[in-house]
């Protein structure tokens, strides 16, 4: 099965609910993979991983890596990754 892309999203968008579910891990987006259409990798990672007391100090490093690590580990959901606090302006 291929991967869902923003297309095939936005055509389910008036057809049928979109399951979108966060994973910030291998293991977890294997085992999401089939449930999801979407996969978040949410900064808030650094919350629930690294005890950090917000999204703040949550590197562009990080999400690269986390995100690399879902990507690889998931085969039909589209991946979707948040850019941390102060990237993207």
């Amino acid at each position: 099965m291929k991967r869902k892309s923003v297309i095939d999203i936005k055509e389910m968008k008036s057809k049928s609910p979109i399951v979108c579910l966060t994973a910030y891990t291998a293991t977890i987006g294997r085992f999401l993979d089939s449930e999801a259409d979407l996969l978040l990798v949410g900064d808030s990672l650094g919350m629930v991983l690294y005890d950090y007391e917000n999204t703040l100090r949550v590197t562009l490093e990080q999400m690269i890596e986390h995100a690399k690590s879902v990507v690889g580990a998931s085969k039909r959901s589209c991946v979707i990754v948040d850019l941390p606090f102060g990237t993207y302006e």
